[in-house]
């Protein structure tokens, strides 16, 4: 089974653009139904937040 993703994976602004090819998510095909695909979305924003919160664009230029 896949580890979960840490939002350190994320090290450039570029890298925000393409979080569907960097997250991998274990659970994919489980999540059928449309409160479970809001969960998805979440974990998504969360990689963002964390990532504006730590101000990784400082970092990349």
């Amino acid at each position: 089974m896949a580890k979960r993703n840490s939002p350190k994976d994320i090290k450039t602004v570029d890298d925000l653009n393409h979080l569907e090819e960097i997250i991998k998510d274990k659970r994919k095909g489980k999540r059928t139904d449309a409160k479970k695909n809001r969960r998805d979305r979440h974990y998504e924003k969360q990689f963002i937040k964390i990532a504006l919160k730590e101000k990784i664009f400082e970092d990349s230029e």
